[in-house]
């Protein structure tokens, strides 16, 4: 990197600059808006407030005065001598139907203003009222009127309605004044814009600068950490194949420590599988991915996933990288995720089979069924007939349970009290019990919170539980349920006295069809281990042959805490 420039960029948020801008703008404009709408108020105020005291100044000079057709031409006279005022457009006066009486233009004597206004309602109102009218001649005229009374009985000679006055003012200075006073405006707006938004780019652009000053340690130290402690091997080489970057989760691809081989020629360091694939990335943009087999002293062969890739700035290469993870026992449970799928679809195929195989031996009961009562007397032909029902009878009771088994669980879960669900299941076993002899005690606090689970599917868990502690102990014994809190989680220990389990049968025991039991299906405590992992609770079965079983099942509180099952 000799005689290369380093660049230093100060970036700062385009849209941040561009946002405050905007608000700046946005304010100035709303300055200018109100600025603008003030002095149209004034102005407005202004021509009402004129228009009405020279209405007023008209009235009261004819109101007096005793000849009307006098009256009329000294009016005409007045209004055709103060229409002269250069800031006065017109003065009209017509009666309630719009008919010109009076104008300072003479010739619309007799025509007709107003059309567009209620003539009459404005005739019977002293109230101002204004307007601004286009004029085609030139600036736009501001229109003040109401209705006018100069005479007693506020109507002219020769007619009988009521009268309206209409004074036009010339806008012309108005709009001058504004257009001139708008141009400062925008000019003063336009330089308070540039002066706010270069203070605005200067405030981010320090702020931008110390940033990236203060930013800076925090950025290498942060580096530093995330190479040393991120959770898989790396290795970083410069353009020379010289190893300048190490991390300790990369010491499984070479022997000795990350600080001895710094610095060192990766044909040294590293086995001749990685050099060959650091070999094969030239290209900066090139990416390499694929699994490799290194020896390993202590645990044998291991598989790494390995990464490797080339990087350059400015597209000039400056060196390779090299990314590695152990996954010996990711690949591992892989495998045995496609063993697992393998077995769902054997047993989604068992089921159908099994579902097809339940009709005909319903037909086969029955006719055993019809032969015993025909055979009836014969000792014989009765107890074979009796045999091929038991047998019938059981192996409906392993399709059930294969069933039962393959099918996908659905949980209806509900607030169920475990005290009473146990006390429940216990009853549908005491006359088993009695029979091999075999007491049951059962312990359970009173205050004991009730569990979100499927009560239908626990009491299946815990009759297969108890069902196969009394097959344990024929010959009678003792049958414990006791039920706990520990904070948020409820316990359910199960154990008896029977014979226990080997220790070579115990990793087989949750098999479906393994089974120790002359008459067992051996799909019992396979049903459990789903029915509890659908539930996300926990199962533990500890067991020594000759010393009895322990079965442990806790029920979170506070929803699924995805809790481990363990033998």
């Amino acid at each position: 990197m000799q005689g290369k420039k380093k660049k230093i960029r100060l970036d700062i948020s385009v849209w941040v600059a561009a946002s405050a801008i905007t608000v700046l703008v946005l304010i100035l404009g709303m300055m200018i808006f109100m600025q603008f709408q003030q002095r149209e108020i004034q102005a407005q105020t202004i021509f009402i407030e004129k228009g009405a005291t020279l209405i007023r100044s008209f009235e009261a000079g004819l109101r007096d005065r005793a000849d009307r057709e006098k009256d009329i031409f000294y009016f005409q006279k007045l209004l055709m001598e103060t229409a002269q005022q250069p800031d006065i457009d017109y003065i009209v006066v017509t009666d309630s139907e719009g008919d010109i009486l009076a104008d300072s233009d003479p010739s619309t004597l007799g025509l007709r203003y107003g059309r567009e206004l209620d003539m009459k309602k404005i005739a019977q109102s002293q109230e101002i009222r204004w307007r601004q009218t286009a004029n085609p001649g030139g600036a736009g005229t501001f229109e003040v009127y109401r209705g006018f009374s100069p005479w007693r009985d506020g109507t002219a000679a020769g007619s009988q309605r009521p009268l309206i006055v209409f004074v036009g003012f010339n806008m012309d200075k108005i709009e001058k004044a504004s257009r001139e006073d708008f141009y400062r405006t925008v000019i003063t707006a336009i330089i308070l814009i540039l002066i706010g938004s270069l203070a605005i780019v200067s405030l981010f652009l320090v702020q931008a600068y110390r940033t990236a000053r203060a930013s800076l340690s925090r950025v290498r130290v942060f580096s530093e950490a995330l190479v040393r402690n991120m959770p898989i091997g790396l290795l970083a080489m410069d353009k020379d194949n010289r190893i300048v970057v190490c991390n300790e989760h990369a010491r499984g691809l070479f022997a000795g420590d990350c600080p001895e081989i710094l610095g060192q020629d990766v044909v040294r360091i590293l086995p001749d599988a990685l050099v060959r694939l650091l070999n094969k990335v030239n290209a900066p943009d090139g990416l390499i991915e694929q699994d490799i087999s290194l020896p390993s002293e202590k645990s044998g062969e291991q598989t790494w996933e390995v990464v490797a890739a080339a990087f350059a700035d400015e597209d000039v290469p400056e060196g390779k990288i090299l990314l590695a993870r152990n996954v010996t026992a990711i690949r591992g449970l892989e495998k045995e995720v496609v063993r697992s799928r393998h077995l769902n679809a054997i047993g989604s195929l068992a089921a159908g089979v099994a579902h097809e195989i339940r009709n005909p031996l319903s037909s086969i009961k029955g006719f055993a069924v019809y032969f015993k009562q025909r055979l009836s007397g014969n000792r014989d032909d009765e107890e074979t007939a009796e045999i091929m029902i038991a047998e019938t009878e059981r192996l409906n009771r392993v399709i059930s349970q294969l069933i039962e088994f393959a099918r996908p669980l659905t949980l209806k879960k509900e607030k169920t009290a475990l005290t009473g669900l146990v006390q429940q299941t216990v009853k549908l076993i005491e006359g088993e019990a009695r029979k091999n002899s075999v007491q049951i005690d059962v312990r359970a606090p009173e205050d004991l919170p009730a569990a979100e689970i499927d009560p239908d599917k626990i009491r299946q868990v815990l009759l297969n539980i108890f069902l196969n502690a009394l097959a344990a102990m024929p010959g009678g014994g003792r049958l414990s349920v006791e039920l706990s809190q520990r904070q948020d989680v409820l316990e359910v220990v199960v154990s008896d006295t029977g014979a226990g389990i080997d220790e070579k049968d115990l990793p087989r025991i949750y098999d479906p069809y393994f089974t120790s039991k002359p008459a067992g299906t051996g799909l019992g405590l396979a049903v459990v281990q789903k029915i509890m992992e659908a539930h996300g609770a926990f199962l533990q079965i500890e067991s020594r042959a000759g010393a009895g079983t322990r079965v442990v099942l806790r029920f979170a509180l506070s929803g699924n805490e995805g809790m481990r099952n363990e033998k």
